[in-house]
């Protein structure tokens, strides 16, 4: 999709995690600014730092939708085994569980951090579609709302709901003022707004129980 990497690159915290020294290995494979030269781990950690978890629920909506669509007896057989097929249960109940720690507000606000209007339109409007069509077919399959269905995880999720957007606001003002001196070339307000940034990186992940 057009302009994916830089809607990416620029509505999740990635380049501060690159920054970061929490790994082994480098965040890409050949320091190439692609898309598959980006490792799984600081991929799926920049979506859940923005609370987007995409990795974790896009295009489920959209296939079961399908399945339902041009296969309705097979899609009534993966409702009646969604509790007994431990294979079936483990995706989809990730898939929940990404849905509920997603939000779609705190996505909006750093897609506000995404330079060119027509690229965060477009590429924002996909995903919050693909986000309720997922909600929407995933409460067909539980047979209820996920709220009602999983009420522990929703229970934590609500709870940890506002003091997470505290700390997602000092991150997104933190970036702009990081990235603007960045791109000034002012290396020193650039180094000194770092640590912080960190902190944020670190406190959410910490918030969220998960890195992805």
């Amino acid at each position: 999709m057009d302009g994916f990497l830089n809607f990416f690159r620029q509505a999740t915290p990635i380049d501060v995690i690159e920054e970061s020294r929490i790994g082994s290995r480098p965040s890409r494979r050949s320091g190439q600014p692609a898309l598959d030269d980006l490792r799984a781990i600081p991929w799926v950690f920049g979506w859940s730092q923005a609370r987007f978890f995409l990795p974790g629920w896009y295009g489920v909506g959209s296939a079961l939708e399908l399945l339902q669509a041009q296969r309705p007896e097979e899609f009534g057989e993966l409702l009646s085994h969604l509790y007994t097929w431990a294979p079936l249960h483990y995706a989809l109940s990730n898939a929940a569980t990404c849905i509920a720690a997603a939000d779609l507000d705190v996505m909006c606000a750093y897609s506000t951090l995404v330079a060119d209007e027509t690229c965060r339109t477009k590429i924002l409007a996909q995903i919050t579609e693909e986000f309720d069509r997922t909600t929407r077919m995933l409460e067909r399959v539980y047979r209820g709302t996920l709220m009602e269905r999983r009420p522990n995880i929703h229970a934590t999720v609500q709870m940890r709901k506002e003091p997470l957007r505290v700390l997602h606001r000092q991150q997104i003002a933190l970036l702009r003022e990081w990235r603007d001196a960045r791109r000034s070339d002012d290396r020193a307000a650039a180094e000194a707004l770092l640590p912080g940034l960190l902190l944020t990186v670190n406190a959410i992940a910490s918030g969220l129980g998960a890195t992805g």
